[in-house]
């Protein structure tokens, strides 16, 4: 008789455990950083599992070279993970570099970026969808400098909503876009927001906070190469994605990233 014995030394396929970053600075706005341990692909990845990987005792710090900060750590119910490293001190400036070092468990992770120039937006339209008198589509026009290198991410809010959603769409993904461009904003809100029944749509009479993000090649090319390999939500969080183009120093992984933004409120005709 035979048997198959499993292998179970995982090592040998790779995982490492790293802290997982994902972290932003944008113009007129304070840090806000959040870590977790990588999930083994081994594990069922839920949200317990993710939740149990959060990393609550770091000690981050940012600097712009001349003001150094270390960041607060609190819950955040408006993301997932639901635990912030934030500042109060540091606002982010246009053009200035920021670094970021977290040190956890006896290592440290380093990660620099810089906060582009916020996007010169031309305005928004308002089209209506065929075979519905209330629903609504919701579109902005950029200009976009052919020289900047830059990459576009959108946001809404919905009053109903109360939390910001992102069109889950890296726009320019390959840099090649240039003079006014029109993107649609479509949001993909979660089960339990009120206005799940509407789709990627607006409605008549919605009040939508807008908020338009530029952000640079290497951001770019980090969140084009995560949509693209269709990793669910926020499962950077396992394992090993070699094809993602991470800025953080080992035994780190993931993403710091400066951002230039502008807020529109919009409301739907």
């Amino acid at each position: 008789m035979w048997s198959c014995q499993p292998d179970l030394e995982y090592s040998i396929h790779g995982y490492t455990e790293k802290i997982i970053v994902e972290g932003s600075i944008a113009n007129g706005e304070f840090p806000r950083v959040y870590l977790s341990l990588n999930v083994p692909l081994w594990l069922e990845v839920d949200s317990a599992t993710i939740l149990d990987k959060v990393i609550r005792t770091a000690k981050v710090t940012v600097s712009d070279g001349e003001h150094t900060e270390i960041l607060t750590s609190r819950w955040d119910r408006e993301h997932f993970p639901p635990y912030v490293y934030r500042g109060t001190e540091l606002k982010g400036e246009t053009g200035k570099t920021y670094s970021l070092t977290v040190e956890h468990s006896g290592y440290t992770i380093r990660a620099q970026t810089t906060i582009p120039a916020a996007p010169v937006v031309r305005g928004f339209n308002i089209l209506t969808v065929e075979n519905s008198d209330s629903l609504r589509i919701l579109s902005t026009i950029v200009d976009i400098d052919s020289a900047s290198g830059n990459g576009y991410r959108f946001y809404s809010k919905k009053q109903q909503d109360g939390f910001f959603v992102e069109t889950p769409i890296v726009y320019n993904d390959q840099l090649s876009l240039y003079g006014e461009q029109e993107f649609m904003i479509s949001p993909k809100p979660k089960a339990q927001f009120p206005s799940f029944d509407e789709g990627s749509y607006f409605m008549t009479g919605d009040s939508v906070f807008v908020k338009v993000c530029t952000i640079d090649s290497t951001t770019t090319n980090f969140f084009n190469s995560f949509s693209i390999d269709n990793f669910p939500g926020k499962d950077f969080f396992l394992g090993e994605h070699e094809t993602l183009n991470s800025n953080i120093t080992l035994p780190g992984f993931g993403i710091w990233y400066g951002y230039g933004v502008k807020n529109y409120l919009v409301v739907i005709e």
